[in-house]
C-alpha cells in the first residue's frame, strides 16, 4: 500500500522531531566552557602526538613566514621554504631556503650547521638521542629548530604544560582541508595549530607568537606534505659541506646569537 504524505498534526510533529534531531546532532560534543575547550584541544593534540610519535621516519615540506626584528624595532617579513627529515631516535636533516639559506644535520653524535649565504659551517658534539639534542640546541646554544616541538618523541609533552590555557576554537579550512583550529596560550608564547577533521591528524598549519623576544616575532608555517614512508636514504643525514666553506666555532656563534637575541631573533643560523 502506498505511503500517504504527512499532513496536519502528523506533519507538524514530524517536522518538530526533525528539528530537534538536527539541533542535537549539530550541537553534540561541542565544548561550551573554557574547561571543555581546553580538554578538547588537549585530546586533539594527544591524537596528533601519538601519530607523529609512532613514525620512525618522517619528512615534511613547509612554506613559512617569519618576522625578523631589526635593531631599530622594525620588522621584516621573510618567506621561506623548508624540508625537515627525521629518523628516530637519533637522526635529522633540515634545509631552509630563503633568508640565509640554512642546512643542518644530526647523525647521533654531532650536529653540523651550514649557512650557505655566508659560506660558513659549524659543528658541535651532541647527546645520543634526538630529544636530548633538541634540548641541547635550545638550552645551550639558543638554536631551537622552528618546528622542534613536532619532532620530539612526545610532541604533546613538548607543546603543552600545566600552565597552558585555551584549546578548541572551532573549525577552519587550510586550503581545501577542513581543520580543527586550536588556540593556546602559555608562558611567553601564544600558538595556534590546525589539525584535519578527518584522516591523519597531522598538522596542516602551525603559528607561534614569541612574546619574550623584542618585537614579538611571529612564525606561521603551512605544511605542504607529510611523508611517513618510505624511509629516507641514510646519506640524507651525512653532512655535505662545500670545500670553500669556512669552519667556525659553534660556541662563538651561539654567544653571538644570545647577545643579539633581544634585538634580532633571526640572528640564529638555524632560524634564518
Amino acid at each position: 500500500m502506498p505511503l500517504r504524505p504527512c499532513t496536519g498534526h502528523a506533519a507538524r510533529m514530524a517536522l518538530a522531531g526533525l528539528m530537534v534531531t538536527t539541533l542535537l546532532a549539530c550541537g553534540r560534543g561541542q565544548p561550551t566552557t573554557d574547561a571543555e575547550r581546553l580538554a578538547r584541544g588537549r585530546t586533539l593534540i594527544d591524537q596528533m602526538s601519538a601519530r607523529l610519535a609512532a613514525a620512525t621516519d618522517l619528512t615534511v615540506t613547509t612554506t613559512e613566514m617569519r618576522d625578523r626584528v631589526h635593531r631599530s624595532g622594525t620588522k621584516e617579513r621573510l618567506t621561506l621554504s623548508g624540508t625537515y627529515t627525521i629518523r628516530r631516535p637519533d637522526r635529522f636533516h633540515t634545509k631552509v631556503d630563503g633568508g640565509g639559506g640554512v642546512e643542518s644535520w644530526y647523525d647521533g653524535k654531532q650536529v653540523t650547521i651550514a649557512q650557505h649565504r655566508e659560506k660558513v659551517f659549524a659543528q658541535a658534539p651532541m647527546p645520543e638521542t634526538l630529544d636530548r639534542t633538541l634540548d641541547a640546541l635550545a638550552e645551550r646554544y639558543d638554536m631551537a629548530l622552528p618546528l622542534a616541538d613536532m619532532f620530539y618523541s612526545s610532541p604533546a609533552k613538548a607543546l603543552l604544560s600545566d600552565a597552558t590555557t585555551g584549546g578548541y576554537a572551532g573549525t577552519e579550512n587550510v586550503g581545501s582541508t577542513q581543520c580543527n583550529h586550536l588556540v593556546f596560550h602559555d608562558l611567553g608564547v601564544d600558538w595556534e595549530i590546525w589539525l584535519p577533521v578527518s584522516g591523519d591528524p597531522l598538522p596542516a598549519r602551525f603559528k607561534t607568537l614569541n612574546k619574550q623576544r623584542k618585537g614579538q616575532p611571529l612564525t606561521d608555517v603551512t605544511f605542504s606534505a607529510w611523508r611517513l614512508t618510505p624511509a629516507p636514504d641514510a646519506t640524507t643525514f651525512i653532512p655535505s659541506i662545500p670545500a670553500d666553506y669556512e669552519g667556525i666555532a659553534i660556541l662563538q656563534r651561539a654567544a653571538a646569537v644570545k647577545a643579539a637575541a633581544s634585538s634580532s631573533p633571526d640572528a640564529d643560523p638555524v632560524k634564518k
